[in-house]
């Protein structure tokens, strides 16, 4: 927009002369061959009018140009390189303001405008990152990154910033069809827009409102997904061109997301060194914010955001899919291609995660949520802060009430490599185990609380190698739990029975009343094992171990342990007798972490049969033992 503004300004200072110098040159060749002798000689430029060229003198001056060309080089190495056609431009313009130094226009006409720019050749262009750098060798390019800024920063800073210049005055500006095309200072692709329409009225630069509305399409290099964004607002420019204010400007862009984004932005854009400062509030998919957005491109962090919201469902907010076929300054394809033979819905291939953007993104993100969700998953009174730099996304803290309980967590993302790196270290307390399993998909299977720990890293490409890749340690501890589908005791009892040879025992419990519970999982590759399981039920104490798939959430776990006659509680039938003294108990359970179904637990009955067996025969042996000693000792010291 800035390009095309000063385009305008180019051309318009060419009418104002031609207004002063109609009067000695009506020849309109001879007035075009004076005003490409002003280019050349006050921007060093070349104006060329293949077509058409008109003037007009009522009711106002006005100046029409058909098939242009303006080129405009670099006069200084902090210049840019700008190449210039245009199809049409018409502008009009009223004597009596013009001479009490005022600009008085009525609607300027610029069609099929097509600018090539080229950044400036001064200082050193940030180096490109490599397929793979080193964490060092990321961070010296970000070094230099901002040591380049900075002193780009401090050069628009020394210049004198002001412009002094006449009043401009318009109907409109009516802008169709015009491409910008930006470039590195190699000349390489970096960025292009195409505006289908940009109407600009009521224009002034007398710090009064302006009406904008208007529709363009951002490309960039080809190697995201287009922007397609519409504008309709009020902007105020400055009397110095120093800073343009944005009043209620709409904005509905197509193509960052999977969704559109409605937003709304008022605030001030500095124009040099380039600074915005907007409040904003926004629709996004996952639901509406609003905050403070800061961007400026020669400091750091480049953006800083705030966001506020009540709810935000951030598994919603996924960027736009990369398009097919790497853009080359053209059209993207209209059509997808066809899919490989064969090929059937549902069987597509694993989506790389969407990590790109991160790599050169600065970015500093707070966000305050009443309601913040998250892997499936609801924090309340949710505070994130993360902190994205040198192709690493840390987010610092992510807190707030998860399942009744407080959580406290960090996550680091490594993205400079193909392969992602990831860390997660935080925890949970106090959550609500029922709560807890409900969001996974069992529902009804545990109450009470618990207090959770994980310190955990993975790496990968896809989402499923990251869980796939899991490594780390997972702890938890609880006291006072009730699990509601399964009855230890139960189980137990009914073993009783059967060792006692008793009929089954009626009326048992139907669930387990967990005094003490500890657990302690170690992942490797996406593998679980359960290295410490320990819990407590009255009549029972149990350790055991196990393991848990976390591509499927299955899980198993054998458990072992002493029962005592408080399992007596339960039933007086299911008495231990003192022959059972020292038998281990072992339960054997198996299930599925997102089943309703619970673990399905067996005692291993067999097993203690055994140990009862082996204890009856040791015992026997012993007291054969102990009688035959008895009467040897009597034998040798009599009675």
């Amino acid at each position: 927009m800035l390009v095309i503004l000063w385009i305008v300004g180019a051309l318009v200072a060419i009418a104002v002369l031609a207004m002063f110098l109609v009067p000695m040159f009506i020849d309109e060749q001879a007035l075009l061959d004076l005003a490409q002798e002003q280019v050349q000689t006050q921007a060093g430029g070349e104006l060329i009018v293949e077509g058409d060229a008109e003037l007009s003198f009522f009711p106002r001056f006005g100046l029409r140009l058909e098939e242009t060309t303006l080129n405009l080089p670099a006069q200084t190495e902090y210049d840019q390189d700008i190449n210039a056609t245009i199809t049409e431009l018409d502008v009009g313009l009223s004597l009596l303001p013009l001479l009490g130094g005022n600009i008085d226009i009525g609607t300027i006409v610029i069609a099929g405008v097509t600018a090539d720019i080229t950044e400036p050749q001064a200082l050193p262009p940030a180096p490109e990152p490599r397929p793979i750098m080193s964490d060092r060798e990321w961070e010296k390019r970000g070094e230099i990154i901002r040591l380049t800024k900075e002193q780009e920063r401090q050069r628009q800073l020394n210049e004198d910033g002001g412009v002094s210049g006449i009043a401009i005055l318009a109907e409109a500006i009516q802008i169709e069809d015009i491409t910008v095309i930006q470039r590195t200072r190699d000349g390489e692709l970096s960025n292009e827009i195409r505006i289908a329409a940009l109407k600009l009225t009521d224009v002034n630069t007398r710090n009064e409102p302006m009406q904008l509305e208007g529709a363009l399409t951002v490309l960039g290099d080809g190697s995201t997904a287009p922007l397609d964004i519409a504008l309709d607002g009020a902007i105020r420019i400055a009397s110095d061109f120093s800073k343009i204010e944005i009043q209620d400007l709409q904005t509905e862009v197509i193509g960052a997301l999977t969704k559109p984004v409605e937003s709304a932005l008022n605030g001030t854009f500095v124009m040099t060194p380039a600074k915005a400062d907007f409040t904003l509030s926004a629709s996004l998919p996952g639901g509406d914010v609003t905050g403070q957005l800061v961007w400026s491109a020669l400091e750091t962090p480049e953006i800083k955001l705030d966001i506020n919201t009540a709810r935000l469902d951030a598994d919603q907010i996924q960027p736009a899919p990369p398009p097919v076929t790497a853009a080359t300054g053209s059209a993207p394809a209209t059509e997808p291609p066809p899919a490989p033979v064969g090929s059937e819905a549902g069987n597509s291939a694993p989506v790389p995660l969407p990590v790109g953007p991160l790599r050169d993104l600065d970015l500093e993100m707070r966000v305050a949520a009443d309601e913040l969700i998250a892997g499936g998953q609801t924090i309340s009174d949710a505070q994130v802060f993360m902190r994205v730099l040198d192709g690493v996304a840390n987010i610092d803290y992510i807190r707030g009430v998860l399942h009744q309980g407080q959580l406290d967590t960090r996550v680091m993302l490594n993205a400079r490599r193909p392969v992602v790196e990831a860390e997660v270290e935080g925890g949970l307390k106090g959550v609500n185990m029922d709560l807890l399993l409900a969001s996974m998909g069992n529902t009804d299977a545990a109450s009470g609380r618990i207090e959770m720990g994980w310190d955990l890293e993975t790496e990968g490409v896809t989402a499923d190698d990251l869980m796939a890749a899991l490594d780390g340690d997972v702890t938890a501890n609880g006291q006072d739990l009730m699990l509601q589908k399964v009855s230890v005791q139960g189980l137990v009892c009914n073993a009783v029975a059967i060792v006692n040879k008793i009929p089954p025992i009626s009326g048992l419990p139907t669930n387990t009343p967990v005094t003490d519970l500890s657990l302690a999982v170690d992942f490797d590759d996406g593998l679980g094992d359960i290295e410490k399981l320990r819990f407590s039920t009255p009549g029972v104490v149990m350790k055991g171990s196990g393991d848990i798939d976390l591509s499927s959430m299955d899980f198993g776990f054998r458990m072992e342990g002493q029962v005592n006659n408080e399992i007596t509680e339960v039933s007086p039938l299911c008495v231990i007798d003192q022959r059972y003294a020292g038998v281990d108990w072992p339960v054997d359970c198996a299930g599925n972490l997102a089943s309703e179904s619970g673990a399905a637990c067996k005692v291993d009955v067999a097993t203690i049969a055994e140990q009862i067996l082996k204890n009856e025969a040791q015992q026997q042996m012993q007291d054969t033992i102990e009688e035959k000693a008895g009467s040897f000792i009597k034998k040798l010291f009599g009675d």
